[in-house]
């Protein structure tokens, strides 16, 4: 090739569009780096800012652990917090509090209130000083009744002597409180029956449906319960609603009432009576106040989405959450929360004080 003028010439043009086009990409690339980093500031930036907690909510099949995914799903669609669901017992996820691996708890009152002061089955076992626990809210009443198949004979708790019923629940603990209470109310022990033990609330139920037990505890309308009256048919016993049940149902409880429920849950084909409680959503005590308040006041101001994801919810309403039937006291961030909504009253103060 003759490298004349005309050449050259060509060749400063080419040259200068080669540097022209790096450039160019040098730009791109720079952009292209700044914005990605700029996304990752952020997305790291959003992502320290929120946190993790996780509520202990039973196994599945269990009302508590509908309630406890529908709770988890609307704070963690409505706030900068998630939270997760452990489907165990008070019996496992207590010790957890105390490590810090746990930070709520569904539960029942009176499984809470044993763990919290100490008492059996926690106290000799577990921890002898008890859980430092602290009420958040309470929820909507839970009805609690015996179960047994349509088919079996069975038509109040009088027809209970002899038979097969779940009364120990092992580790799970607040249903063998249930089925002590259950029994109490008809002026029967486990002396009267024939005590079949099982490690689980839903074990329970399944026990009925698959024939090795003639009645078990049932939370009215949790998953378990359709299941049992989708393949065999179920019927809820009716608690006798006198003063002589209630008292002896209080003995074991005092958040105990005994309430109608109407026709329309699985096993409920006309009005019977239950032993319920309002469900109470408990913390542990050291659980730092924004913790507190991020939960309370997302299911505060989102409660209408709860029925959409679980359809029991309907009714676990702000006008619920304070309650003086608690037997933990509330923790300081929900009282400060609770007065400033104004539904903290002079009788709650001297119901917090009265607890320890």
């Amino acid at each position: 090739m003759i490298w004349n003028n005309g050449n050259k010439k060509i060749y400063r043009e080419f040259r200068k569009h080669l540097i022209n086009r790096r450039n160019v990409m040098r730009n791109i690339h720079l952009r292209m780096c700044t914005s990605i980093l700029a996304t990752v500031s952020m997305l790291f930036g959003a992502y320290a800012q929120a946190d993790r907690y996780v509520l202990g909510g039973n196994p599945p099949g269990s009302l508590f652990n509908s309630i406890a995914n529908a709770i988890g799903t609307v704070v963690s669609q409505n706030s900068e917090n998630t939270i997760d669901v452990l489907p165990q017992g008070g019996t496992v996820y207590y010790p957890m509090m105390l490590s810090k691996e746990v930070d709520f708890g569904l539960v029942n009152p009176f499984d809470a209130y044993a763990a919290h002061t100490g008492m059996a089955p926690y106290g000799s076992k577990l921890t002898d000083k008890g859980f430092s626990l602290r009420t958040v809210m309470v929820g909507k009443p839970i009805n609690i009744s015996f179960i047994t198949t349509k088919d079996s004979g069975i038509k109040n708790f009088a027809d209970l002597k002899g038979k097969r019923v779940v009364a120990d629940y092992g580790a799970f603990a607040s249903s063998s409180l249930s089925a002590n209470t259950l029994l109490a109310t008809a002026g029967l022990t486990k002396d009267d029956i024939k005590v079949v033990t099982v490690g689980s609330y839903p074990q329970g139920v399944k026990a009925v449906q698959e024939g090795r037990a003639d009645a078990s505890v049932a939370s009215i309308g949790s998953g378990v319960t359709r299941e049992l009256d989708a393949t065999r048919g179920a019927k809820i016993l009716s608690v006798t609603n006198t003063p002589e049940a209630l008292s002896a149902a209080r003995k074991i409880g005092k958040s105990w009432v005994i309430s109608a429920v109407k026709p329309g849950a699985p096993g409920v084909t006309e009005e019977v009576n239950a032993i319920s409680y309002g469900v109470p959503v408990v913390a542990r005590a050291d659980l730092d106040d924004q913790a507190v308040r991020s939960l309370l006041e997302t299911v505060w101001n989102h409660h209408e989405k709860l029925p959409g994801i679980f359809g029991w919810m309907r009714g676990w309403t702000p006008d619920k959450f304070v309650n003086t039937a608690v037997s933990i006291p509330y923790h300081p961030a929900a009282i400060a929360f609770y007065k400033e909504k104004g539904v903290w009253t002079s009788e709650m103060d001297r119901i917090q004080s009265s607890l320890k």
